[in-house]
């Protein structure tokens, strides 16, 4: 009964006090409800339950693919170019305008975690508790309202600056940056001060892992802003990367106590059986008992659409970033090595993605068991089998070209056509958000394995992985090289652990002049740019990170040359055919223009902008 009360306790300030709805935009106001601040918090069910209504609001910033979209623009993931997908593809673009769904995700579900956040900062304090358990929940309130922040300050850059509970916000004014950021150092060192390192039981402890925030994993955070504030737009330089690696290095001394891990193989970093692990720092809970009720984006979101299991085709992998990418198990483990043909629960083909048919594969139609439908499915049949042959003896189609056909009394259609790919999307495919079923179409709590039917549905009972512990290591490693200390031994062996389970030659990197070197003979120099990229394939088409490849292009301040790549869109050599010919493939979304630094950033919704002209594109 307790978990039935927090939850509708939960629900009850998410509907009337601590969010707006979800379709509606951040200038709106919430009708009043009887709960509020100075009323509500008296008990430690209520702190529980404020916390849940905090943590109802954060899984919807990734719920669905949506509020993700602007992560598109980073090297690592293009965008369906199909006529569904038109917002993820202007966003890859970097050609997006306010009215994109995108944009106004990111921005509404983002600011809903942070008036969540600000009510439990505003009220904690008046409940008759010991002051330990208050800290709990002005710890999550601090730490998630930094995280929000953290995201729209790198997406939207100036942004309004939201630390009350006043729903009067039409006039609000968009500070710089810089003042963002003061905001967002401000509440995870405060989040540092009253966050424990561990909690006893749920809703806060689940399955053996914390899901609620910790000390740790504001540290974690703080150390990623720190970098972000070291680079571009803010170019802090030195003396921020120092502080980031101070913060990391804290997690790192720590961890004894803290017990962090890195997962001995890869594939089980994002398998469903290895859920609730010791790699994972941060993560927002999908949690089946009930606690939040959301579903989580982490299903076949990543699959090509049209094979048999419901894939969405949200995201696939850009073609030159997967050239680059290092051979070895975590290669394996994030990019799908065939591309799987299903039917129902079973798996009939499979290809490499570039492949080519040699010769027309016909298969035969499905046929329905019931006299009646079958006698309605054969004469549909019929019909189209009689004009294709009318067509073709009038010139209006070619025999090459016909779709179906009656051979021997059996009906077949055209599957693929000689000379024509597999597959009509010529990309590499991500399977990190993929998962197994079993021969009834039941989810398989397991590490993906292609080689087994998909399962086509929403995933519950998952958690995000926003910081990972290999993360921190790289973390500590590139910031310690460019704050210029004069010992990165540990920052070298940080390097190569992350890079031992991942690569099947951990001790060379290749960086991007070609050159390759091996770790323990780098300079500072080239041990950041070593992390910085393997930060990169750590991460990859993992667009829930706290640190995406997006952002990590920002911070070095290269995301025009993602832009300049795709408005070339050159054809790129990925494999060679039965001949020994070269198979070029490019890029499917179309890219055109020219950069200005005005496309870094995402436009303010259209909708807030005709509330707010402060707000005005």
């Amino acid at each position: 009964m307790k978990t039935k009360k927090l939850l509708y306790m939960g629900c009850l300030m998410a509907a009337s006090l601590f969010t707006f709805s979800s379709c509606g935009d951040f200038l709106d106001e919430e009708p009043k409800g009887l709960l509020s601040p100075e009323n509500f918090f008296a008990s430690e069910d209520d702190l529980n339950a404020s916390v849940n209504a905090l943590y109802d609001r954060i899984n919807q910033t990734q719920s669905w693919t949506n509020p993700m979209y602007p992560q598109w623009q980073g090297d690592d993931i293009t965008a369906n170019p199909g006529s569904n997908k038109q917002a993820c593809a202007a966003l890859d673009a970097f050609a997006s305008d306010g009215a994109n769904k995108g944009v106004t995700d990111a921005w509404n579900q983002h600011y809903s975690v942070i008036k969540a956040a600000n009510l439990i900062i505003a009220g904690a304090n008046n409940a008759k508790v010991d002051q330990a358990k208050i800290n709990v929940a002005l710890g999550n309130a601090h730490y998630w309202r930094a995280y929000a922040y953290f995201y729209l300050v790198r997406v939207f850059g100036p942004i309004p600056l939201i630390t009350s509970t006043n729903t009067d916000q039409l006039e609000v004014t968009p500070e710089s940056i810089e003042k963002v950021y003061e905001l967002i150092v401000k509440d995870l060192k405060d989040a540092i001060n009253e966050l424990p390192t561990k909690y006893e039981k749920d809703p806060a402890r689940l399955f053996g892992v914390d899901v609620w925030t910790t000390k740790q994993a504001a540290q974690s955070t703080l150390s990623a802003v720190y970098m972000s504030m070291a680079g571009y737009p803010l170019n802090k330089g030195t003396e921020y990367y120092n502080l980031a690696a101070e913060q990391a290095k804290a997690v790192i001394d720590g961890n004894g106590t803290y017990g962090f891990i890195l997962n001995q193989e890869w594939k089980d970093v994002y398998s469903m059986g290895n859920n609730y692990n010791m790699e994972t720092i941060v993560g927002i809970n999908n949690d089946a008992k009930g606690w939040w009720d959301h579903d989580s984006q982490l299903s076949s979101c990543c699959r090509f659409e049209g094979l048999g299991d419901g894939g969405w085709g949200d995201a696939w992998g850009e073609i030159a970033f997967w050239k680059r990418y290092p051979e070895g198990p975590r290669k394996d483990a994030i990019y799908a090595p065939k591309v799987t043909m299903q039917e129902k629960n079973t798996i009939t083909e499979s290809y490499d993605w570039w492949e080519i048919s040699p010769t027309d594969v016909w298969k035969a139609e499905d046929m329905p068991k019931d006299p009646k439908k079958l006698e309605e499915k054969k004469a549909e049949l019929d019909k189209i089998i009689d004009k294709e042959t009318k067509d073709i003896a009038a010139g209006k189609l070619t025999e090459e070209n016909r779709t179906k056909r009656k051979v021997n009394g059996v009906y077949e259609y055209h599957k693929y056509w000689k000379g024509k790919p597999f597959v009509e999307a010529n990309h590499p495919m991500f399977c990190i958000f993929t998962v197994n079923s079993d021969e009834n179409g039941n989810m398989l709590r397991e590490a993906y394995d292609y080689t087994k039917p998909n399962w086509g549905g929403m995933i519950n009972d998952r958690r995000h992985n926003l910081i990972r512990y290999s993360e921190v290591l790289l973390w500590y490693a590139e910031s310690a090289a460019r704050a210029g200390l004069s010992d990165l031994t540990l920052a070298k062996k940080c390097l190569k652990d992350v890079r031992k389970r991942a690569v099947t030659d951990y001790e060379n990197v290749t960086l991007s002049d070609g050159t390759t070197v091996k770790i323990d003979n780098m300079n500072a120099a080239q041990l950041a740019e070593a992390c910085y990229i393997e930060h990169g394939w750590e991460v990859a088409g993992n667009w829930v990170s706290m640190v995406t490849r997006r952002a990590d292009e920002l911070r070095m301040n290269e995301l025009q040359k993602n832009f300049e790549y795709r408005v070339a869109n050159a054809p790129l050599v990925v494999a060679k055919d039965a001949t020994g010919n070269d198979i070029k493939v490019k890029e499917q979304v179309s890219v055109s223009g020219s950069w200005s630094e005005s496309r870094i950033y995402c436009p303010y919704p259209t909708s807030d902008g005709e509330k707010n002209p402060n707000l005005k594109n």
